[in-house]
């Protein structure tokens, strides 16, 4: 049967016999071989979420990452021998599904062709092709899953296919409509991690490279070598459509001493690479900045070179605690700029406008943010966290 999905494709998972649980594992959130431009970044970035605008154990896996700037990615193993593929990580869907080149049922003695075709449909992309269920392995743990095999995809050259750890509620649009289960969720109630929570460490790239093995995620905790202080956690919005993902209530917004929103609702998302605000939220930052402009070559804000100084820092205060970004933050290091098809010379900022004022969806807290901040998302309690890095 064909399944048409809002985000990601469905992902229905079976666990079975777990292994001994392991204290900690760790590998890497890799990054794909090509690069992606600012513009196609921010294409990516609107395409992804356009259609919302429109309308028990002491173990835990540390799963570490590479990041390629625009995205990090997850090495996941699928099949009997594991076939390993770098899949994109990501908080906003709840499903994983795979490129046809990157998986070869054939291949695994403990693939079942399940019968049945998926396609997603999302902004101005797709992805469709066949369901199968295999055993999938993150770290030294495996358990058995269906996912999608996708004989074809636009929007994801390069990339070879995506993993969601969202909310489950996403995957729920099946053919009998029930939630299906994330890999995060599976491996708690079979037993091979301690709670079901990921706890997320990202790393901006700073020597002007094209990638760095520099992100972690820890599966069944938190690892309190990357933060410091305490996390402020923070109950999921009940306000649609955020509430659908890791929705969070924002109190304000400041640009210096200059309000740019007051009490909002958004989503923090590590499959979004830029800071997205609403359109208004956006026009009101941007006012306090003399010569802020829109390129239409990047898709990002440039501010004159003359003002660099000047800038302020700008805060989102959480569950009553401040998350500032400076300057030197929330712009594009010089080093990195060539690399990613900007002008040398040329001051970029990591954040844009969403292209609406949808008031359930007002900003997103993608990666750019991300790599400043310690995340946690936590399914028991309903729950995100955030916490400084260290």
């Amino acid at each position: 049967m064909v399944k048409i999905l809002p985000i990601l494709l469905l992902s229905i998972a079976c666990v079975f016999a777990a292994p001994t649980p392991k204290t900690s594992v760790k590998l890497p959130l890799k990054a794909p071989q090509s690069r992606v431009a600012y513009h196609h970044a921010r294409s990516r970035d609107h395409c992804r979420w356009s259609h919302l605008s429109n309308n028990s154990t002491n173990s835990t896996l540390n799963i570490p990452a590479i990041n390629a700037d625009v995205s990090y990615l997850i090495t996941v193993g699928l099949g009997t021998p594991a076939q390993n593929v770098d899949l994109i990580f990501d908080t906003g869907s709840s499903d994983l599904w795979v490129q046809s080149a990157n998986y070869d049922h054939t291949q695994s003695s403990s693939s079942k062709d399940l019968k049945e075709t998926f396609s997603i449909q999302y902004g101005s992309g797709s992805t469709s092709g066949k369901e199968f269920s295999d055993q999938v392995t993150i770290g030294g743990f495996t358990f058995t899953q269906e996912f999608g095999v996708a004989s074809q995809a636009t929007g994801f050259n390069g990339i070879q296919g995506l993993v969601g750890f969202g909310p489950d509620d996403l995957s729920a649009i099946t053919s009998n409509g029930e939630n299906i289960p994330t890999p995060t969720d599976n491996l708690y109630t079979s037993g091979q991690i301690s709670s079901d929570v990921i706890g997320v460490f990202f790393k901006s790239i700073t020597d002007g490279g094209t990638q760095e093995t520099n992100g972690e995620i820890t599966f069944g905790g938190v690892d309190a070598t990357k933060f410091t202080g305490s996390i402020t956690y923070v109950p999921v919005t009940t306000v649609s459509p955020a509430s659908q993902y890791w929705g969070i209530d924002v109190s304000s917004i400041t640009y210096g001493t200059s309000k740019v929103s007051s009490t909002t609702h958004g989503i923090v998302d590590t499959g979004t690479t830029l800071i997205l605000l609403s359109d208004s939220s956006v026009k009101a930052l941007y006012k306090n900045i003399r010569g802020a402009a829109l390129d239409n070559n990047s898709g990002l804000y440039t501010i004159p070179s003359s003002q660099v100084s000047k800038l302020n820092n700008i805060t989102f205060t959480i569950g009553g605690t401040d998350f500032t970004l400076t300057p030197a933050q929330y712009l594009v290091p010089d080093n990195q700029v060539a690399n990613q098809g900007g002008v040398s010379g040329t001051a970029y900022s990591w954040i844009g406008s969403l292209g609406s004022n949808e008031s359930g969806l007002a900003f997103i807290l993608g990666q750019k943010f991300l790599e400043n901040y310690y995340s946690v998302y936590d399914t028991t309690n309903n729950r995100v966290g955030l916490a400084p890095l260290a």
